[in-house]
């Protein structure tokens, strides 16, 4: 049977899998040599992802964090995916079982603390990939590819937040400053999303409070825009998975992709609206070639970051553990 201490460690370690504004829906119960994973549909984007598919990509990676850290004590995992449905207002909802035995080590576990996400501009230049290819992700470095790509997700970006209820959705994950009450807790911090001090305090008012009246003078598609920085990155990457993938597979796959990438000295930094909005979905799919029976996950920036990583939000194992 794992020990306690090796068990907490292992959570603790999974936990720094990135998930969707960084909501942390993952959940771990221990009965002798079987690990459970649940996610917590309570925490859910109600708004943002209203099926739960983010939510189960989410628990994905967190899984996928899990069989790596396991890894680092020689120990290995028969995984069952139940299936069930991640959508929101649901309690806890079992997602996978895992039936422990001997292993051995992966070394992409070394990754999981120097993985993060880098909401900035990249280190010019050319990147050097070694090599590193995945049959389950398109990679685009070519300018022409990548400004299409950049035009693409500032008009998906901008179709979202014109919804009212995903922008105040998304300021309630924010933790603009110290003294929030989850701060260092989940969310999204100042520090991490790389706002000044000012742009932290009018984050509220431009996205919430004011958005109708900067939108009746053209001001809220340069609030949103990302095309300059976006453009920064040498290399996006277009995550694709089969249809009929369980998506909590697809999280898996998709960390460890991250890792991989990590590995070679790449940060990321998701476009998630790509994927999200239906029409650029297509569009990416077919400029791209990318199979209909293949769906676009995630599409994703790398690149060297030209800065370090910010202190993590993470929530503590008296959360996490049942």
């Amino acid at each position: 049977m794992i020990s306690r201490d090796v068990f907490e460690t292992c959570v603790t370690r999974a936990a720094l899998a990135p998930t969707v504004h960084n909501t942390q829906p993952a959940r771990w119960v221990r009965d002798e040599n079987v690990l459970s994973l649940f996610c917590d549909t309570n925490v859910g984007l109600t708004v943002g992802d209203p099926t739960g598919r983010d939510a189960a990509l989410s628990c994905g990676a967190v899984l996928e964090a899990m069989m790596l850290a396991l890894s680092a004590h020689q120990i290995s995992a028969e995984v069952t995916l139940t299936g069930k449905d991640t959508a929101p207002n649901q309690g806890l909802v079992a997602v996978a079982h895992l039936k422990l035995s001997d292993g051995t080590k992966d070394g992409l576990h070394a990754q999981l603390e120097h993985r993060f996400t880098w909401r900035a501009a990249f280190a010019p230049g050319p990147v050097k990939l070694f090599g590193w290819t995945r049959s389950d992700a398109r990679f685009v470095m070519d300018e022409a590819g990548r400004t299409w790509l950049a035009e693409r997700n500032d008009w998906a970006s901008f179709q979202i937040m014109r919804q009212d209820g995903f922008r105040k959705e998304l300021v309630n994950w924010m933790r603009l400053s110290d003294a929030h009450p989850r701060a260092g807790l989940d969310g999204m911090d100042r520090a991490s999303m790389q706002m000044s001090a000012t742009e932290a305090r009018m984050a509220p008012f431009a996205l919430v409070k004011f958005w109708r009246f900067l939108n009746a003078f053209g001001l809220t598609k340069g609030l949103v825009s990302e095309h300059n920085v976006t453009l920064t990155a040498p290399l996006i990457a277009l995550f694709h998975a089969d249809n009929s993938e369980n998506p909590v597979a697809s999280g898996r796959a998709y960390l460890r992709m991250c890792l991989e990438a990590c590995s070679l000295g790449f940060a990321g930094w998701p476009m998630a609206a790509l994927s999200d909005n239906l029409t650029t979905n297509a569009q990416v799919c077919e400029r791209f070639g990318i199979a209909p029976d293949r769906r676009l996950v995630q599409v994703i920036r790398f690149g060297i970051p030209t800065g370090e990583a910010t202190a993590r939000a993470r929530r503590p194992l008296s959360d996490v553990i049942r």
